[in-house]
């Protein structure tokens, strides 16, 4: 009778390790310096990658993270609503989290008048193949066209 306790506290627990590590996780930064994103081909992923981040980035020698892959994918030019509507594109590609909900939430709430553009891009990402769980920096010498072609994404 205590060991049946015993192994259904452990299960639950470790379920709720995962829920709590799925919703609280850290995204991923990449191993890769300016100099080699600014060296992969025009057109491609890294290329893209390195020349957002050296025409949008404050920092002197800034990091890539997987926030910066999604801009690249999703934005096409960089606004406050445009950021929300890739967090609910994001949601709509499976991309759960505390931190995404909060923004649609504020997001919905401050730009009411763009809550059909939001939905909009929801539906989108629902319809688009999931990448959202891939990592992106392996991707990084793929042609930009060619990858939003094979996801879906518009």
């Amino acid at each position: 009778m205590m060991r049946i306790f015993l192994d259904y506290n452990f299960e639950k627990q470790s379920t709720l390790k995962n829920i709590n590590m799925k919703l609280f996780k850290q995204r991923k930064k990449a191993t890769v310096s300016m100099d080699e994103l600014i060296g992969y081909p025009k057109g491609s992923l890294g290329f893209h990658l390195g020349r957002f981040l050296f025409e949008n980035s404050t920092e002197p020698d800034p990091v890539p993270e997987q926030e910066d892959v999604y801009r690249v994918l999703l934005i096409e030019h960089i606004s406050n609503s445009e950021e929300v509507a890739m967090h609910y594109y994001l949601f709509g590609n499976g991309g759960f989290g505390l931190r995404r909900l909060f923004i649609m939430g504020t997001g919905a709430i401050f730009y009411p008048h763009r809550i059909l553009y939001f939905y909009k891009r929801y539906r989108d990402g629902r319809n688009a193949l999931r990448f959202y769980d891939l990592d992106h920096f392996r991707m990084l010498h793929l042609p930009l066209a060619r990858i939003k072609d094979t996801f879906l994404i518009r």
